[in-house]
């Protein structure tokens, strides 16, 4: 299966559709992890129930971008979001990884890309066409196995911080892959909307590579003369506006036939609930990957740190930050089970109503409610997780 790497936040979530599209349009058996901080796992849900009947595959891939908070971002007004690349061998397992920027577009079949060998490589990388000194960074064909070995990570970020930045990221990669990155065919990154600048600056050389390519693979729109701006002169803008405007069914129709009754709202065989009023809640992404019939609805009072709302990239879980009044009713009245699995201090309130209904309560011995008396209250040692997984299948299966 190709592996392949988006970067964007919710206010670029058209165009990040846009380059997807375009991916799946060409190729079949793909994964794409989109790393974001913002962008409503519903989203992941209904493209999934696409791509999957064509064996592909979109992962929501969350990020805490105050993780970010300390890169140059202030080159061309570059969102510190997308420095995120730098963090793929944290994020992604797969050992070889093609990271595209969202203002491209493949118009070819990636298969021989893929095919090339890594093996001593570090990243393969196309010219920056304006500056040929350089790699650009929007496209890379990334040795992930060997950048996870070698920590490069750190040295990425220490670089990143650089407050002399020539060019935000693409500075960052050139710098610290100096002498190890391998030049690919211009066509795996045919970068436009420069022309302007290239023709009124006499700039031979940048011309002179986009002559060279007559039939590009991979799009990229690199300037502010963007093809989805209300208007443009850059080239090849019906190319993005093409795939843009493709339905998915008709996407999906070139492969296979489509099932339109596959794209439906989830259902589940059991409700859990969780009032926290703390960030910490033991084992609880362990009981969510295990349980994935099982919908987790985890409510606060206050809002919710990061620890929580990375939860969203699971298909079962809800969030609920200060949450109110009949929300709050109904959570507690819809649940089959409680998770006491929380540290102090406990939302007691909670745990009485559920009580009241005879809801079965399962905990950890280290986060368990002292001196509760109750019959439907189990508590587990802390590492018996799938212990606790069988006692909750067998509740629900009894409902």
């Amino acid at each position: 299966m190709k592996t392949i790497v988006l970067n964007g936040d919710y206010g670029f979530l058209d165009k990040i559709e846009t380059t997807i599209k375009s991916i799946i349009y060409h190729n079949q058996k793909v994964k794409i992890y989109v790393i974001n901080p913002d962008i409503p796992h519903e989203w992941f849900i209904n493209l999934n129930q696409y791509l999957n009947q064509i064996g592909s595959q979109i992962v929501d891939k969350k990020i805490n971008q105050a993780y970010l908070d300390d890169v140059n971002s202030t080159f061309r007004g570059i969102k510190n979001i997308a420095f995120a690349r730098i963090l793929i061998p944290e994020l992604i397992k797969e050992d070889k990884v093609l990271y595209l920027d969202c203002d491209i577009v493949v118009d070819a079949n990636l298969d021989e890309l893929f095919n090339i060998d890594l093996e001593n490589k570090w990243v393969c990388g196309v010219r920056d066409y304006q500056v040929p000194a350089e790699f650009n960074s929007g496209m890379l064909l990334i040795n992930n196995k060997k950048w996870k070995e070698s920590n490069i990570v750190s040295s990425l970020l220490e670089k990143a911080k650089d407050p002399n930045l020539r060019n935000g990221d693409q500075t960052v990669i050139n710098e610290v892959f100096k002498d190890k990155i391998e030049e690919l065919d211009l066509s795996y990154n045919y970068q436009i909307g420069f022309e302007k600048a290239a023709f009124w600056g006499n700039l031979q050389k940048t011309t002179q590579f986009l002559d060279k390519v007559k039939k590009p693979k991979i799009i990229h729109f690199i300037t502010e003369d963007k093809p989805f701006n209300l208007v443009s002169t850059v080239s090849l803008r019906n190319k993005w506006w093409h795939y843009r405007r493709l339905e998915w069914s008709e996407i999906i129709s070139k492969y296979s036939s489509f099932d339109k009754s596959r794209v439906k709202d989830l259902s589940f065989d059991g409700e859990a609930f969780i009032l926290t009023n703390v960030a910490e809640t033991q084992n609880i992404e362990q009981l969510i990957q295990k349980l994935p019939n099982i919908r987790f609805n985890i409510a606060a009072y206050t809002p919710m740190a990061f620890l929580l709302l990375k939860l969203t990239q699971y298909d079962n879980v809800r969030l609920f930050p200060q949450i109110i009044g009949k929300t709050l009713d109904r959570e507690i009245n819809e649940a089959d089970i409680y998770l006491d699995i929380t540290y102090e201090p406990k939302a007691n309130e909670v745990i009485e109503r559920m009580m009241k209904r005879n809801v079965q309560i399962f905990s950890f011995e280290q986060t368990q409610s002292k001196n509760l008396n109750y019959k439907h209250y189990q508590v587990f040692c802390d590492n018996q997780i799938d212990e606790m997984v069988e006692a909750i299948k067998k509740v629900v299966e009894n409902i």
